[in-house]
């Protein structure tokens, strides 16, 4: 009896303390993100564990992939059946996995929900929003793109600051001296990413779209190949070959051009110069923060602000506690002290996409943010305005992100400024590109 009693005992102990185990286990969320840089995942991961201390439900697991290679990580991740709960990524990818149904909005739209659509600024919403109404992705953070260029210069010569294609061009031209290795401008002519970003700004400008409003490819109307023409002939005022993001910061920060294109994540390296930059294209210019204003609206046919939301998007799972896990992570990232430490990463590159965050004195005593003074607000202000290639007439068209990832727009401006082909025929190569891109 006795011994049979010691065995019951036994029993249930290992029974509780199985299902003690299965109870408490906890769940791996795995977060891909595509912050790469050594300081920043340093500070995602100290907010992770800041997570995990609040709850033991949750386990994340912090993955870093560059930008450009989500598509291809994510199409390796599910042949070997693995894929991320959750994802940090530019719209375009969010979108394109919208579109391919690998999304679960309904747990984008909760998070949503959650915060509050009206303590998000309507561009990021729009710009992850669904065509069948909700949202791919939560609206995380944004950068504005525009002209960056040396005001001291521009005053010295009597030149108009650079909004329109014409006072643009007209100070390429006047600051253009290769002899001396200095040139007009710095905009992208290789087949990246930095390429459409910069060339879409030009083209919103003159009412050129890829898409019209039926979702047919209309890349070779006539105001698509009016623009690439324009393009073409400001790209004789910049450095030989091609150029990209990295061009464009070095020679501005050296004093070798005027101008250039680029994202607000260019402050903290003119600010403060806190950048990798070593000096390879010269010495960087003193006090260049006090030279240099900011031109994030072109004007031409219409006025056109370019950026980027990043936003935070769920892959569809079987396993509903690891939605829930990202949900619940997703939700920390974006509320008070965390959001703000994030952001605080790259301030000014990372600007908040909710109002009463970016109004948080908080958020706004940051050494960088004071540096630029009046000019932050006015920077930032753009995300609330900022259209792209996939948005026409308030429709959505996710099939852009097919697009984007195949660099359709940089091997186009690549056939003009490298090979000497016409607006025309690099306008007909594109869109036949396009059209086999989304079959």
């Amino acid at each position: 009896m006795q011994k049979k009693t010691i065995v019951k005992i036994s029993l249930m102990v290992a029974l509780l303390f199985v299902f003690s185990a299965t109870s408490f286990a906890q769940t791996t969320v795995e977060y891909w993100t595509t912050q790469t840089e050594e300081n920043r995942v340093e500070v995602i991961n100290n907010l992770i564990d800041r997570f995990e201390a609040q709850q033991d439900e949750y386990k994340v697991e912090l993955v870093t992939v560059q930008e450009n290679d989500i598509p291809t990580k994510l199409a390796a991740g599910m042949a070997a059946g693995r894929l991320p709960a959750m994802i940090e990524s530019g719209a375009e990818n969010i979108l394109k996995l919208g579109a391919e149904g690998m999304l679960d909005t309904n747990a984008v739209n909760e998070v949503v929900q959650s915060i509050g659509e009206e303590d998000i600024y309507s561009g990021a919403l729009k710009m992850l929003s669904s065509p069948d109404g909700g949202y791919f992705g939560v609206p995380f953070h944004g950068w504005v793109q525009g002209i960056w260029y040396r005001e001291d210069l521009f005053e010295e010569k009597g030149l108009e600051p650079p909004t329109t294609w014409e006072s643009i061009l007209a100070a390429a031209k006047e600051f253009h001296d290769p002899e001396n290795q200095n040139y007009g401008i710095v905009i992208g002519t290789n087949k990246d990413s930095y390429a459409r970003q910069t060339f879409t700004q030009y083209a919103l400008s003159n009412n050129a779209r890829i898409f019209d409003e039926n979702g047919n490819i209309v890349f070779n109307s006539p105001e698509m190949i009016e623009t690439l023409e324009y393009y073409a002939n400001l790209a004789e005022f910049t450095p030989p070959g091609p150029n990209g993001w990295r061009d464009a910061r070095d020679l501005f920060l050296a004093g070798r051009v005027p101008m250039m294109m680029y994202s607000t994540y260019i402050m903290d390296d003119i600010g403060l110069a806190a950048t990798d930059y070593a000096g390879e294209e010269g010495e960087m210019i003193e006090n260049l923060v006090d030279k240099t204003n900011f031109a994030n609206t072109m004007k031409h046919k219409t006025e056109a602000v370019f950026g980027q939301i990043n936003g935070l998007a769920f892959i569809k799972s079987n396993d509903q506690k690891k939605v829930e896990g990202a949900k619940a992570f997703a939700e920390f990232l974006v509320t008070g002290d965390n959001y703000i430490d994030f952001l605080h990463m790259a301030p000014g590159g990372m600007n908040a996409v909710r109002p009463s965050i970016a109004n948080d004195p908080k958020y706004l005593e940051h050494e960088l943010l004071e540096v630029w003074g009046e000019k932050s607000a006015r920077i930032a202000s753009g995300l609330n305005s900022i259209g792209k290639f996939g948005y026409v007439g308030g429709k959505v068209f996710p099939e852009i992100g097919n697009i984007t990832s195949q660099f359709i727009v940089g091997q186009t401006i690549m056939r003009m400024t490298e090979s000497g082909w016409t607006a025309e025929e690099a306008a007909e190569w594109g869109q036949e590109e396009m059209e086999d891109a989304l079959e």
